[in-house]
């Protein structure tokens, strides 16, 4: 195969100057096309010639003088390579002028027709054909006849309450408590010992370190620690002390498989007992949390902790909606694929070759993929959403401005955001992320400007809830 096609999954190209060879077509189907390419000595010797004889100006062989090497030594060496390299070239701006020409939406790259008789040494016409996947054609049908459910996830009282008693543990301070309780946090050192008790020469030793009392299983142990003092030491094992998915061999700082070569025996021997005091509803808690005078009573608090909950997963209800929107236009909007000659096609068009195995177990996955693109592609055109570059700078400003303000810190003036902005728009990769999330903003809006849409609020449990029963 000569011919190695990168451009996108389904579009128009550039136009290219080229000479148009002598190219014919043979429509298999309505989304199945055949392309024949004949090639004449008249269509590449000159070129051939021109760079044979710059070979020849710059050849440093040996018994011979610069720029005297005789052509047919040339030719020799370098023809049959430099053949090859102008019919690809010769290909390539062929097969994708006509595309343009003819205004094909193909999918996929055009592949070559395996010619292994290709004969390269002697050089005469040659003929190649490509196999072309089309688009098809199809019509998108929304309007507000058409409802498609929402969310709004509201922030209840009991997502409040955890925010509360974390931001108040967050600003709290610790304290040495006269009588522990089970929510406290035990500092000590772990000693491995054997099945009587005797410390385990070389065994595992881990001090300074700490555990909270609610990680061991039982309410007897937990008991038990919670009448402990200083000085006390508490049996531990590794296997059955602690709560189900408690990262023992963490906390004792070794492998899983340390542990596990070990007699699983430990000692505790405590040195004190620390907990974390909440911070105290008042002012200077408030001043500390939200700036000074923004907030000045816990229902104040609340609100704003409502606000900023429900500000976050909007998000989430909006990917929950554009997920059902997805399945409505999937489920409304039929039309025929070329199949086979995608699933052909994929084998190749990756970085490493695939298996027609592993494609056509992914082939569900991947169909229904190629086909909401398709369908979102269609929507893009109808609805004539667009891109600017201003709009992509402006959406770049408003992110670095975010981070500035999610790290606590004073964003910079416009001038600087947008030189910002700017430079990370010179990344390839990041800027099509940028655009992609763009576009999906304006579709979103569109959507919901265009369906019927079915909202109801939800607490974010029923929301997971919701989700995972969608899954």
């Amino acid at each position: 195969m000569l011919l190695t096609f990168a451009p996108p999954f389904e579009g128009s190209f550039a136009t290219f100057n080229s000479t148009v060879m002598n190219i014919s077509k043979n429509e298999v189907d309505a989304l199945n096309l055949l392309v024949n390419i004949e090639i004449t000595p008249e269509d590449y010797q000159t070129k051939v010639s021109d760079v044979l004889e710059n070979y020849r100006k710059r050849a440093n062989i040996p018994g011979f003088r610069p720029g005297k090497v005789p052509m047919g030594l040339i030719k020799k060496q370098y023809g049959k390579a430099v053949l090859i390299e102008e019919i690809n070239n010769l290909l390539q701006d062929s097969i994708y002028k006509y595309i343009t020409d003819e205004k094909l939406n193909i999918l996929g790259n055009p592949m070559p027709v395996e010619q292994p008789d290709l004969d390269f040494d002697t050089a005469g016409s040659y003929n190649f054909q490509f196999e072309l996947g089309l688009s098809p054609e199809f019509e998108v049908s929304i309007s507000k006849k058409n409802k498609v459910k929402a969310v709004k996830v509201v922030a209840d009282k009991k997502v409040l309450d955890t925010y509360v008693e974390d931001i108040r543990n967050r600003y709290g301070k610790m304290s040495a408590p006269e009588k522990p309780e089970v929510t406290d946090m035990f500092h000590g050192t772990f000693t491995e010992v054997d099945a009587e008790g005797a410390v385990v020469d070389g065994g595992i030793v881990k001090e300074d370190t700490q555990i909270m009392g609610s990680n061991l299983k039982t309410k007897k142990a937990q008991g038990e620690w919670c009448k402990a003092a200083a000085g006390d030491v508490l049996p531990i094992d590794a296997a059955k002390s602690f709560v189900k998915g408690y990262n023992a061999a963490g906390l004792l700082g070794v492998t899983d498989a340390q542990l596990e070569a070990s007699t699983g025996l430990f000692h505790f021997e405590l040195k004190s007992v620390a907990r974390m005091e909440p911070a105290e509803m008042n002012q200077e808690f408030f001043d500390k949390v939200y700036g000074e005078g923004v907030v000045s009573s816990e229902a104040e608090m609340r609100e704003k902790m409502k606000e900023e909950a429900e500000r976050m997963y909007m998000n989430e209800s909006d990917q929950y909606f554009l997920n059902n929107v997805a399945e409505y236009l999937l489920d409304k909007t039929k039309f025929d694929l070329p199949v086979a000659f995608l699933k052909k096609w994929m084998q190749t068009a990756g970085e490493k070759p695939v298996s027609a195995e592993e494609i056509e177990a992914d082939w569900e996955k991947t169909e229904r993929g190629l086909r909401y693109q398709l369908i979102e592609n269609k929507v893009i055109q109808l609805s004539e959403i667009s891109v600017s570059q201003e709009e992509l700078v402006d959406h770049t400003v408003g992110m670095v401005k975010a981070q500035f303000q999610q790290y606590g810190q004073q964003a910079m003036d416009d001038e600087m955001l947008k030189g910002i902005a700017e430079n990370a728009l010179k990344n390839e990769e990041e800027a099509r992320r940028i655009n992609d999330q763009v576009y999906n903003a304006k579709l979103l809006t569109y959507y919901k400007e265009t369906f019927k849409v079915d909202e109801k609020e939800v607490t974010y449990d029923e929301f997971i809830k919701l989700v995972t029963e969608n899954a």
